[in-house]
């Protein structure tokens, strides 16, 4: 049994129908990535690097589009593929999709299509072209926030002191709880917590649901 056909699912609107690929493309591409800060601390050979947040997932895609066989046009085929980057008056932006191939389910928005014209009927009409499709990946920001483990907010492994930083302050952006302070004291052996050295590299230890819910009482 033959892979299954591609098609591009329209996930604001389930209701609508799948645009189907008459031929699937012989390769896709996604680009994947993450953001890193620097941060320059005095006395290092090289700068520290901080993670900051996953980058967009990117697909790239060629679609090609024939209508050879039945002497007729691909126009509808790229009118539906054009919907994609058009605002929904409803939506007020363009629908999220879903490009479904086997196993790859990849859902993002559309943000580049160009169609290159390949060959014409003799009334100048496009009976063959090629869609070249870029997608970045999206979900919506309370699936994001649902996916986060609250119990383990380890997101950060480094925190380079700035002037005017508190341990307060530092715990409040690593655990989102600046009550939280007591074990980055700990594990960066401060025993002068309200004066810190701008420039030092703390380490931000991870905090498990149990200890933080004590930390947050004690503190």
């Amino acid at each position: 049994m033959g892979l299954v056909k591609a098609r591009i699912e329209n996930r604001s609107q389930p209701d609508s129908p799948a645009v189907n690929v008459l031929f699937n493309p012989s390769e896709y591409g996604i680009d994947r990535g993450a953001s890193y800060a620097e941060l320059a601390v005095p006395g290092l050979s090289m700068p520290l690097l901080q993670f900051v947040r996953g980058d967009t997932q990117t697909l790239t895609v060629d679609l090609f589009l024939d209508a050879t066989d039945k002497r007729g046009t691909v126009e509808e085929d790229l009118e539906k593929l054009r919907r994609f980057v058009r605002i929904d008056g409803s939506l007020h932006a363009p629908p999220v999709c879903a490009f479904v191939w086997g196993d790859v389910n990849f859902e993002g928005v559309v943000t580049g299509l160009r169609e290159t014209f390949n060959l014409f009927n003799e009334d100048g009409r496009v009976s063959r072209a090629k869609a070249s499709l870029t997608m970045k990946s999206y979900r919506a920001a309370e699936v994001q926030l649902r996916e986060i483990n609250r119990g383990s907010p380890d997101r950060s492994r480094f925190h380079v002191v700035r002037s005017g930083d508190t341990l307060q302050a530092i715990a409040a952006q690593a655990y989102g709880d600046p009550r939280l302070w007591r074990p980055i004291a700990q594990a960066n052996d401060i025993e002068r917590p309200r004066f810190l050295e701008a420039g030092r590299a703390l380490r931000i230890p991870s905090v498990t649901g149990s200890a933080a819910a004590g930390q947050g009482r004690g503190g």
